[in-house]
């Protein structure tokens, strides 16, 4: 039998989550990612607007583009729920220091 190498196994912790979009949450440090959205979205709109691509290529394109203003989407609904619960953390400070 092979023995596992603990260094390409991860820890259960580890993986749950999506630490990625946290930590882009957290620092809200969306230039890197806007510029990289922006330039794929630039180039889906090309090919979906290309009137020599294929109409197979052109959907494919739609249906990325949309995949990209969904996930958009996601990320301003995620900083608006942050947002939400640091007014809610503060308010419930507020009412505690006030007993």
């Amino acid at each position: 039998m092979s023995q596992k190498n603990p260094e390409t196994t991860t820890n259960t912790d580890d993986a749950l989550g999506y630490p990625t979009i946290e930590k882009l949450l957290e620092t809200e440090e969306f230039q890197k990612i806007n510029e990289s959205f922006g330039q794929a979205y630039s180039k889906l709109e090309a090919i979906s607007q290309d009137s020599s691509a294929g109409l197979k290529k052109k959907k494919a394109a739609t249906k990325a583009m949309q995949a990209y203003e969904l996930t958009t989407e996601l990320l301003n609904e995620l900083l608006k729920i942050k947002y939400q619960i640091v007014q809610m953390r503060q308010a419930e400070a507020k009412k505690n220091e006030k007993k």
